[in-house]
């Protein structure tokens, strides 16, 4: 009796340590599964009126250091990419995880085409004033995952209005430097964004260019209003967007779930150069009592926001 008792205890083990195996087994091979990503790259929107294109020519995009797979050497107007608008540059196959860098590596000698300057502002006047970066590989360090799914779509939002700054001594503009570029691009996989969309009625009296800049709630301060050491004012916004159309038309793309601020500022181009110069935050409320420093968003959702602008100040 006391031997079929011992029998029965060492199978009952077996048995066990069997489906321990065959679980260990199946997180083994659900840890090599990939799953593939597309790549895309945006943009956030440059204030000045004078620039026409932003061409930047990359020659690799590299996820946590492997290259997306069908990419070749590429040209991109990121002026043109604004508004949710997006370009799809390859994909990658990953296995489901946290990613948390992304390296864009920069042509700096030619275009896709073979012409020269290979990254450049093109202005309205037809000419292409070359933007040169202190390393032409640009490396994101910015947490994203990759889900257990086919739809993943990895967007690289390239902000220009943080990337470009003035520059007098190479006619106007240039790359900023390398730490500012670097916080300039962030990555974010869509299927974890909403947008945030609104209209303005603008009641300030002033007839300047209004930006609609989103932060992380709690994360703004007056301070953001002022340049930094790169010359660039509301260095940490999530995104932005110029209003335009009668109705100052915005839309805040690409915003992982959370709640953000909404914050207005007004430009004018007071020498009629094209240039815009900050002319101070805006006064807002939301209608209907909405609160503009705590809106959420969820993925897959549009935020619509109606916004009076009554008062401009601190310029």
């Amino acid at each position: 009796m006391k031997t079929n008792v011992i029998l029965k205890s060492m199978l009952a083990l077996m048995i066990l340590v069997g489906f321990a195996s065959c679980s260990d087994d199946d997180d083994a091979m659900d840890n090599q599964t990939t799953y593939n990503a597309k790549v895309y790259i945006t943009d956030g929107p440059i204030d000045n009126a004078e620039v026409a294109g932003v061409f930047v020519t990359i020659a690799d995009v590299k996820v946590n250091g492997t290259s997306v797979d069908g990419f070749s050497k590429t040209t991109v107007n990121l002026h043109a990419l604004q508004n949710g608008e997006t370009q799809l540059l390859g994909d990658v196959d990953l296995t489901a995880n946290t990613y948390n860098q992304v390296s864009l590596v920069l042509d700096d000698q030619s275009d896709a085409a073979g012409n020269s300057p290979a990254n450049y502002v093109l202005t309205t006047s037809n000419e292409k004033i070359e933007l040169t970066a202190d390393n032409n590989t640009i490396n994101v360090n910015s947490s994203f995952d990759i889900e257990a799914t086919t739809t993943n779509e990895i967007v690289i939002d390239f902000d220009l209005r943080k990337a470009i700054v003035a520059d007098a001594t190479n006619a106007g503009y240039n790359f900023a430097t390398q730490t500012q570029l670097e916080s300039s691009v962030r990555v974010i996989n869509k299927n974890n964004t909403g947008i945030i969309t609104g209209t303005a009625t603008n009641n300030t009296g002033s007839d300047g260019k209004i930006v609609a800049y989103a932060y992380t709630k709690g994360t703004y301060t007056a301070s953001e209003a002022e340049e930094n050491a790169a010359g660039v004012r509301f260095a940490n916004a999530v995104t932005s967007s110029v209003a335009t159309g009668t109705n100052n038309e915005f839309g805040l793309y690409f915003l992982n779930e959370g709640a953000y601020e909404i914050h207005f500022a007004s430009y004018q181009d007071t020498n009629n150069d094209g240039v815009y110069e900050f002319e101070g935050m805006i006064e807002a409320e939301g209608n209907l009592g909405l609160d503009l420093l705590d809106v959420m968003v969820t993925a897959n959702t549009e935020v619509s926001l109606q916004v009076l602008l009554l008062a401009i100040f601190g310029g």
